[in-house]
């Protein structure tokens, strides 16, 4: 008769093994998707630069884009309303009854901007970012727009290729205000 010894070493070792691997596999997936939150932003930057230089031309001829120094940080005031509040920030509300649905793409998510302040932008990019239950990003979507003067409202129509149900929130953020 055998011994059940080396029959449990050998189950103790590919239990390891097993475990091992579960935790770099959760360890890589969770540097990629820093990486990719990353890349993201950085994508959104020189999107951003390369906008500002696209635009310079139509600025020196108008002076759509204006220098930040010296002016007012720009805030963001997102709501349900569908009238702007007349904050002086930057407002985002909805224009449906749920600000979020699901569809064949992935999440949409609709709404309106209005630019409450008294500045005229060239090029304002907002992102949209969506959370998992811990407060964790999973996904940071830019939504672009340019020449956008005092009192403009703006819709928009933003699609994150990830389910509904794998987020559980989303909220926005200034990345670019010129």
């Amino acid at each position: 008769m055998k011994s059940p010894v080396p029959v449990l070493a050998l189950a103790a070792i590919i239990i390891a093994a097993a475990a091992a691997f579960f935790y770099y596999d959760h360890a890589q997936t969770a540097r990629q998707e820093e990486l990719r939150v990353s890349l993201r932003k950085e994508f959104t930057a020189d999107l951003v630069v390369a906008l500002e230089k696209a635009l310079k031309p139509l600025n020196d001829q108008l002076g759509l884009l204006q220098p930040d120094s010296g002016l007012p940080a720009v805030s963001l005031l997102s709501h349900n309303n569908l009238i702007p509040k007349g904050t002086g920030q930057i407002e985002i509300f909805n224009l449906a009854s749920t600000a979020a649905y699901a569809d064949s793409s992935g999440t949409r998510v609709t709404g309106e901007i209005y630019n409450g302040t008294p500045r005229q932008f060239g090029l304002l990019s907002i992102a949209l970012v969506a959370l998992d239950a811990h407060g964790k990003v999973l996904r940071r979507q830019p939504v672009i727009f340019t020449g956008i003067p005092p009192a403009d409202r703006r819709a928009f129509d933003v699609t994150l290729p990830i389910p509904m149900s794998n987020f559980a929130a989303h909220r926005f953020e200034i990345d670019a205000a010129h």
